[in-house]
């Protein structure tokens, strides 16, 4: 979103608190100009937004220091850790991911120099299942055709570093605070997206009802027409009608004023867990991400994954990670590489 680019609602906040009033007035602001700026022109908006404000903000404190403790994701850490290893397919492709994601580019143009010794971020990853047919040891026997299940982490990506935990948690929490309210701002948009649907449904069903009144001949001008060969049920018609007009007309209410937008949104955020939620999976892997039972006597490991789930089942494996700033490898010159394929040409 462009109002990323605004003042965070948790930046200069030592101990983010709901009793916080410069926090609160940062989150409130934040919520019109992510929604609709022009919110700021009803009567005592920011005490209307106040709660709904606080309790959003309350709830990805929370979700955020939910996280557990970070884990080291240099070398030694993925030797040691194998939900590194499911994630990566070498230390080498950790390292990368860590030094060439588009939050490590961001945070290295504006980090002080010499960096932190050590930073913190968040490591999130889309997990995918595919069912396969694999071979199996069972005792001496090699069975083939077995069905397996392989784990894929795919579009690993840093975010919002930071050479210090409180920071990179509170990066973290801008990022959760953002997604609902893009979630607010996206259910604005779909009820007027569901309004615009309507009201053609509507004018289709007026057109077929006009349609069937003249074949009916209740007016001049069915006169002109043949006479129906199958009986017109128009009560049922007409109860369709009056079904999608009482929708309708809610739905007016619900768009027709910004008192009313602000309604809408302060709802959405009222209810953040509908739309955000943490949840630790648990899953069993041999060496090449395949799932094996828990009493399986093949080699592998069990792990605990944190996911957050967003709206419509989208899922984030998210790990919280720290590891050496000597880690990172040298940023690219695109100009310089630019000029040196220019060169060989």
């Amino acid at each position: 979103m462009a109002f990323r680019l605004l003042q965070s609602i948790f930046s200069g906040t030592d101990r983010p608190s709901k009793f916080d009033k410069e926090l609160m007035l940062r989150g409130i602001e934040r919520v019109v100009d992510g929604t609709d700026p022009r919110l700021r022109a009803v009567s005592h908006y920011r005490r209307k937004l106040w709660d709904p404000v606080e309790h959003m903000i309350d709830f990805v404190v929370n979700f955020i220091n939910a996280l557990p403790p970070p884990i080291v994701a240099d070398r030694q850490g993925y030797m040691n850790d194998p939900r590194l290893r499911a994630l990566f397919a070498s230390p080498e492709s950790l390292r990368e991911t860590l030094s060439f994601s588009d939050d490590t580019r961001a945070y290295l143009k504006k980090a002080p120099n010499p960096l932190p010794d050590e930073l913190y971020a968040g490591l999130g990853a889309i997990r995918t299942e595919k069912n396969v047919l694999g071979i199996e040891m069972d005792g001496e026997i090699l069975r083939r055709d077995v069905a397996q299940t392989v784990v894929n982490f795919r579009d690993p990506r840093l975010m919002s570093p930071s050479g210090n935990e409180q920071d990179a948690r509170q990066a973290l929490m801008q990022h959760a605070a953002d997604y609902l309210i893009e979630t607010a701002l996206q259910q604005l948009t779909a009820s007027r997206v569901q309004k615009t649907q309507l009201e053609q449904q509507l004018r289709k069903l007026l057109m077929q009802k006009a349609d069937l009144l003249k074949k009916a001949q209740v007016g001049f001008g069915s006169l002109a027409e043949p006479i129906p060969s199958k009986p017109i049920d128009l009560a049922t018609l007409d109860q369709q009608l009056q079904d999608l007009e009482t929708e309708l007309n809610q739905l007016r209410a619900d768009t027709a004023t910004l008192d009313q937008h602000l309604t809408k949104i302060a709802a959405t955020l009222n209810e953040p867990e509908k739309y955000l939620q943490l949840e630790s999976v648990s899953l069993t892997l041999d060496h090449s991400n395949t799932k094996v039972a828990a009493d399986s006597p093949r080699i592998a490991h069990s792990m605990t994954f944190q996911e957050v789930v967003l709206s419509k089942g989208r899922r984030i494996t998210v790990l919280f990670v720290r590891f050496p700033s000597s880690e990172l490898l040298p940023q690219p010159d695109f100009f310089k590489e630019a000029n040196r394929l220019l060169q060989s040409i």
